[in-house]
């Protein structure tokens, strides 16, 4: 059976949750969104759900409670891997005053998301032939504090083996506290080395490090956190950290004495259990025992089965057993005289580069020469550029900041507007593609596609745009975008199209600023601020660019109780 990858329904019976009215009078930690609190009551819910399995493993994602895997069954053994309650409950604590324990989650900064609870893009990435592998990419770009994320989990057809590929991404020209984890709520159990086992459940998972080293692995009252470093640091202005994970499930050995990428062992004194995580054929088991004799024997492990293979007449116990391939590697290591490792030294914290935002030109030329901030001034540059018009001169700018910091999807998005603005856009418009490539859920990228096409004067919200409807704030983080880069042409263009699809009050402030800076069109500007008023809501202002328009915004229209009020809410962005 090839891996597949697809979405469902699943029924969960949960807590529910009331939440408390935002006002600039009650200080809010979690601020843009409203705190929360529990109801007191549950109901069964049918939650949107994809689905990810080939013949080893099964595992299912909530788009709508933040992308959280809530369950990894290993379908070998039909054990499910993760602790599962009967209903999900919501524990007091965190930043909205109401978290979940459940499944495995995403974590940026040491607390849950904002949005854990709250939905999530997601695009299915299906496999073009029987071997290939399925996988999902889930990603948040419009939250607060400006931590994005793409992550993509995947599966192949031979291994029981869930793999997650991490990009994290500082959207802002600020540094932001960071620390990429995956949280795994598994319930009381121990550690072996870098794998989990529960003894009660007989299940466990083995953790594989990748592309770059986890200094934070560690179980705290039943969550495995496997993070990057351990405690919070700072992610640089525009940085992506990129980072992979590889789950390998365990079950049905009866406990867990050594585990690798390749799977488990568990050894007794009169038996020895093998899980691998694929086919293994040729290979050969060497059985260390007390009076240092060594024994092997010829093993075929398949993924499909745990392999049991009791322990005879030996000359003394056992204390350790070896998996080795026919190379002579070793694979699998179980020794029964387990020392921990001594532990990794403390990850070096580097305080990362920033820019003054107030530099003016001539500062942002002097910081060219500088290595550590010159892609941040380079990109600052290509925007004022774009402000004054001079699409070619920009995109130049652009050109060198990618040289330095090639992984932002945004730089190479704002490289194909410079060039389509210029007029020198091409029919494939690489710039896209590797934006494409970086972030494929990217919102500015769905924009980037209507704003290229010829305006229509009819009144149809563009399908092209629809796909944004799920996670509205995305409407505004492009709108600012665009302000951003100086292009309130754009900006007034995507809002007229955004409010087709979803009447948002923030994005009839940022129009009248539009309009008010672009075009001094003052009784147009009015309009909008009073259908913002008609509309009042979430999503609230966090930017710099939101802020900075409501207050011009309140120097204009000064008797707007609205604006005031949003403004009081809104904090002061360094």
């Amino acid at each position: 059976m090839p891996t597949e990858v697809y979405e469902d329904g699943i029924d969960l019976s949960i807590g529910l949750l009331e939440s408390l009215p935002m006002s600039p009078d009650a200080p809010n930690p979690a601020y843009p969104l409203p705190q929360l609190r529990s109801a007191n009551d549950e109901e069964v819910r049918t939650f949107r759900c994809v689905v990810l399995e080939n013949p080893f493993v099964r595992a299912v994602l909530l788009p709508g409670l933040g992308g959280r895997l809530i369950s990894l069954q290993d379908r070998r053994t039909d054990v499910e891997i993760l602790r599962r309650h009967p209903s999900i409950e919501p524990q007091a604590g965190g930043l909205r005053g109401i978290f979940l324990r459940e499944g495995i989650q995403l974590r940026l900064n040491g607390e849950d998301r904002l949005n854990a609870l709250g939905n999530v893009a997601t695009a299915l990435d299906q496999p073009e032939g029987e071997e290939d592998e399925a996988g999902v990419w889930i990603a948040e770009t419009s939250q607060a504090p400006g931590l994005g994320f793409h992550m993509r989990i995947s599966l192949t057809p031979d291994r029981a083996e869930l793999r997650f590929e991490v990009r994290a991404h500082n959207r802002t020209l600020r540094p932001l506290p960071y620390d990429g984890e995956l949280s795994i709520y598994l319930g009381a159990g121990e550690m072996v080395g870098s794998a989990f086992y529960s003894s009660e459940r007989d299940a466990g998972l083995m953790v594989v490090e990748e592309d770059a080293p986890l200094d934070g692995l560690r179980l705290e009252d039943g969550v495995l956190r496997v993070s990057r470093f351990g405690a919070p640091r700072e992610l640089a202005p525009r940085q992506v950290d990129a980072w992979s994970v590889r789950l390998v499930p365990l079950s049905r050995l009866g406990g867990l004495t050594g585990a690798s990428s390749e799977g488990g062992i568990h050894l007794e004194p009169t038996r020895v259990r093998v899980q691998a995580a694929e086919r293994r054929t040729g290979h050969k088991l060497l059985l260390l025992t007390e009076d240092g004799q060594t024994l092997e024997a010829p093993v075929e492990l398949h993924p499909e089965t745990v392999t049991d293979i009791p322990l005879e007449g030996l000359p003394s116990a056992p204390t350790a057993v070896l998996l080795q391939d026919p190379g002579k590697e070793e694979l699998i290591r179980a020794d029964t005289r387990f020392v921990a490792p001594p532990p990794l030294p403390a990850p070096v914290h580097v305080t990362p580069p920033t820019l003054d935002p107030e530099l003016n030109e001539v500062g942002l030329r002097r910081a060219t020469a500088d290595v550590a901030t010159r892609h941040l001034a380079y990109t600052r540059l290509a925007q004022l550029l774009m402000e004054r018009g001079e699409y070619a001169a920009a995109g130049e700018r652009l050109e060198t900041a990618l040289m330095f910091n090639a992984d932002d999807p945004l730089l190479w998005w704002a490289k194909a507007v410079a060039a389509r603005m210029a007029g020198d856009e091409g029919e494939e418009r690489p710039e896209l593609l590797n934006a494409h490539y970086l972030a494929p859920l990217e919102p500015a990228l769905r924009a980037e596609g209507f704003l290229s096409q010829p305006m229509e004067m009819g009144k149809e919200p563009s399908p092209l745009v629809s796909a944004l409807e799920e996670n509205p704030e995305e409407f505004v983080e492009v709108a600012c975008l665009l302000i951003e880069h100086g292009l309130l042409d754009q900006a007034s263009r995507w809002i007229d199209e955004a409010v087709r699809h979803r009447d948002l009050a923030m994005l009839r402030y940022l129009q009248a600023d539009c309009l008010l800076r672009g075009t001094r069109m003052v009784a147009e500007a009015a309009e909008h601020i009073a259908a913002a008023g008609r509309v009042a809501g979430p999503p609230y202002p966090w930017r710099a660019v939101e802020r900075t328009a409501l207050e011009r915004l309140s120097a204009r229209f000064p008797q707007d109780e609205r604006i005031r009020q949003l403004l009081a809410m809104t904090p002061v962005v360094g």
